[in-house]
């Protein structure tokens, strides 16, 4: 049986509200919060998602299939036993999700557009940068978006897109947007041009549809969650 669950504070662990979307046998679907890591980084000190999930299931082959950056909310998938974490990771290597992401960017969009170029990962210093397609480690990098409204805030433009994350590459959407001087709103490690970061700190990205076939049954799963509540993207539906 098929189960939804929304948990409050007054029933999960570390007083945080998590979201399970859907939950069977196999897998387990989360919105997660903006501010939380996907998983424990190298200190090991922050609450993330993947404790607090297992602490819930008590699931000792649980798995994470995406994560996404702390400062970044929305759908994240977890597996609960072996064969349905290697299924699902073929998936992702073999771009068999569809992803799509609600981003805000500093600057007025085009109506419309598609960008591909290579990435490369700077593991020390944790960031990408767009390079030549011959460069030695290089991976090719596609999204689309399309503009869905625009606002002025402090005579500072936004515009909300909704993004079609074609490829899984390392801050993908936040490189390839600053690299067309649309930087996602409080981004600081790609927008040069801001010094510290507004509200709550977190980066103007939603992880808002993931569409998939189910690991075990082959059906095909749709998950979709809103951000209009959040701090930033509240203003956009008003």
């Amino acid at each position: 049986m098929l189960k939804k669950f929304d948990f409050n504070e007054n029933n999960i662990i570390f007083d945080k509200n998590i979201n399970i979307i859907f939950e069977d046998e196999n897998i387990i679907i989360v919105n997660k919060p903006f501010g939380m890591l996907s998983c424990k980084d190298k200190t090991g000190n922050d609450i993330n998602l993947f404790d607090i999930i297992k602490n819930m299931t008590n699931c000792k082959d649980l798995a994470i299939i995406n994560r996404l950056d702390r400062g970044v909310g929305g759908i994240v998938i977890f597996s609960k036993n072996v064969k349905s974490t290697n299924i699902l990771t073929e998936y992702m290597k073999n771009h068999n999700f569809e992803k799509r992401y609600l981003a805000i960017v500093c600057g007025e969009s085009k109506k419309e557009d598609n960008l591909i170029n290579f990435i490369m990962k700077n593991q020390r210093q944790n960031i990408s940068k767009i390079v030549n397609k011959n460069s030695s480690g290089a991976k090719e990098a596609k999204l689309s978006y399309k503009k869905i409204s625009q606002i002025k805030i402090s005579e500072n433009i936004y515009s909300l897109i909704d993004i079609d994350l074609q490829t899984g590459r390392h801050h993908q959407i936040r490189v390839q947007m600053a690299n067309v001087n649309l930087p996602l709103y409080n981004d600081i490690k790609y927008n040069k041009n801001i010094k510290r970061k507004e509200g709550k700190g977190n980066i103007g990205l939603f992880c808002y549809k993931m569409s998939f076939k189910h690991p075990m049954t082959n059906q095909y799963l749709k998950f979709e969650v809103s951000p209009k509540d959040e701090e930033m993207f509240k203003n956009f539906y008003n």
